[in-house]
């Protein structure tokens, strides 16, 4: 096991801590270190981590539900960000009816969460795919504060 599967701890890694890992460590570290700790044990605390760097004042009084889909060897792993009344909301699971679904593999998620991958850019080369009010999500982004940004 690579060093950086040893010291990733979903739990208590800092975002600047997180960022570092995804900006040095090649895909196949990043897999590692992630499935050294559970898949949705990691995506619970990057969920987490994203319903702490929401900015309620970019979001205005938006009303929103987008669910992630990240795929993981073939397996499916839902989770909704939900924004309503100026709050954010994570929780596993797909939301009923979202306003919109982007799904994309475990390392470029995990790449754009970072930082290190850009959301236009990815739905461009067809790395992201959207479904639903894509103008919409196209801006998620633009709601969460980056680590160091």
């Amino acid at each position: 096991m690579s060093q950086e599967a040893q010291s990733f701890d979903a739990e208590n890694l800092t975002p600047e801590q997180f960022i570092e890992l995804v900006k040095t460590a090649n895909d196949e570290q990043i897999v590692e270190a992630i499935h050294a700790t559970g898949t949705e044990r990691a995506l619970e605390g990057i969920f987490a981590g994203m319903k702490e760097s929401f900015r309620p004042e970019r979001a205005g009084d938006q009303d929103a539900e987008i669910t992630w889909v990240v795929v993981d060897d073939g397996e499916e792993h839902p989770w909704t960000l939900a924004i309503h009344g100026g709050a954010c909301e994570a929780r596993k699971g797909a939301a009923e009816s979202p306003t919109g679904t982007l799904t994309t593999d475990l390392v470029t998620f995990v790449k754009m969460i970072a930082g290190q991958a850009n959301g236009t850019q990815l739905f461009m080369s067809g790395k992201l795919k959207l479904s639903g009010d894509m103008m919409y999500a196209m801006k998620i982004e633009s709601l969460f504060e980056r680590p160091g940004g």
